[in-house]
C-alpha cells in the first residue's frame, strides 16, 4: 500500500543521547476516522473506520521496518465515539531510542524542513504467528506510555509488524461483519498479548480495537420499495 505522509526530519532537534530517530512521519488528516482513547483501568480503545484500519495496518508495518522513523497519528477534530478523552498516537520501534519526554521539543520544532512523502508499506502477512514470535512477545512486551497529551507504543519490530497485520485483518473483516451491519461498530481484537501481562502496575495491558464504520450500517443502505420487490427489480 502506498500512502502520503509528511516527513519531519529530526536532524539537529533535541532528542535523547544515543537515539537513532531520524524522522517523524505525520499522517495529517488521512486518518480522520481514527480515535485513540488512552487507558482507563489499564484498557485503552482504538476506534477506526475500515479504510483507516487498513491504512493503520500498513503504517504499523512501515514503522516496524523503519529503524529511524516514528509514526505520528494526530487527534482528529471533534469528539471521539466514546465519552472519554482522546490523544494523538506515536508509534516507533523500541530501538529508535525515542523517549516520550523527547516529544514536546520535537513537536515544537519549526516545520520549515517538513516535506510531503509517499511511502510504500510492506505487504501484510497472515495475522497468526508461530510460537517463537508469541514467546518473544511474552519476554519483550510492547511498552505503552503517555506524555504531553500523546500516547506512545514502543515495541520490537516483530511485534509492530504483528500489530499491523492484526489491524489489516480487522479492516478486511469489516464488510462482512454482522455487528457492523447491525450496530455500525464491532470489537475486532483486544491485543492483550502485546502488552505487559494483566494484573501488574503497568499503565496498559490491553488495547481494544473497534471497527466503527457507519457506511456499513444497515440504516445507510437504500431501502427497496415494495413495488420493486413485486416486480423483481433491484
Amino acid at each position: 500500500m502506498r500512502l502520503r505522509v509528511t516527513s519531519l526530519p529530526v536532524t539537529g532537534r533535541p532528542v535523547a543521547t544515543g537515539s537513532h530517530l531520524g524522522r517523524v512521519l505525520d499522517t495529517g488528516p488521512m486518518l480522520s476516522g481514527t480515535f485513540f482513547h488512552p487507558p482507563d483501568h489499564h484498557v485503552a480503545f482504538l476506534y477506526a473506520s475500515r479504510a483507516d484500519l487498513l491504512r493503520l495496518g500498513a503504517l504499523f508495518r512501515l514503522a516496524a521496518t523503519s529503524p529511524h522513523s516514528a509514526l505520528h497519528v494526530p487527534t482528529p477534530p471533534g469528539p471521539g465515539p466514546m465519552d472519554a478523552r482522546t490523544t494523538s498516537l506515536l508509534v516507533a520501534r523500541a530501538d529508535t531510542g525515542l523517549r516520550p519526554s523527547d516529544w514536546p521539543a520535537l513537536r515544537r520544532a519549526p516545520r520549515r524542513t517538513a516535506a510531503p512523502l509517499t511511502v510504500t508499506a510492506p505487504a501484510p502477512r497472515p495475522a497468526d504467528r508461530p510460537d517463537d514470535v508469541r514467546r518473544l512477545a511474552d519476554r519483550h512486551p510492547a511498552r505503552f506510555a503517555e506524555h504531553a497529551g500523546t500516547s506512545f507504543i514502543l515495541a520490537r519490530p516483530e511485534l509492530l509488524f504483528w500489530m499491523g497485520d492484526s489491524l489489516t485483518e480487522a479492516g478486511e473483516s469489516v464488510a462482512t461483519d454482522r455487528e457492523i451491519h447491525r450496530r455500525g461498530e464491532s470489537y475486532r481484537n483486544d491485543w492483550v498479548g502485546f502488552f505487559t501481562p494483566e494484573y501488574t502496575d503497568a499503565p496498559m495491558h490491553a488495547l481494544c480495537v473497534v471497527a466503527a464504520d457507519p457506511i456499513f450500517h444497515h440504516s445507510r443502505r437504500p431501502q427497496q420499495s415494495a413495488s420493486d420487490t413485486r416486480t423483481g427489480l433491484g
